[in-house]
């Protein structure tokens, strides 16, 4: 099954639009990543994954998220094709916002 779980930042305060009738909301978190370089020394790094939520939880995210608000997402990926470039981005199946 298709399912990833994040943690990390919301990057700007989330705003829903509608899509032929239905909320949708894009956000984007700032996750952190940790990884051992050749020498064995822990190196941080940033990671910006971009999260699509519809319905309730574009309103419920909408409502109570935040700018820098701390949120851990369960989502599934998603491949979106634009001409020849294949982008990622993750559809949201549940979330808790921890602040």
């Amino acid at each position: 099954m298709n399912n990833c779980q994040f943690l990390g930042k919301l990057t700007h305060p989330p705003e829903t639009e509608t899509e032929n009738g239905v909320v949708v909301l894009r956000f984007e978190l700032e996750i952190e990543e940790f990884r051992r370089d050749k020498n064995g020394e822990k190196k941080r790094s940033l990671v910006f994954l971009e999260f699509e939520a519809w319905d309730t939880a574009a309103l419920a995210i909408e409502k109570y998220a935040e700018e820098n608000s701390l949120m851990l997402v369960e989502s599934s990926a998603r491949n979106f094709q634009n001409a020849e470039i294949v982008e990622t981005y993750f559809r949201v199946n549940s979330f808790k916002i921890l602040h």
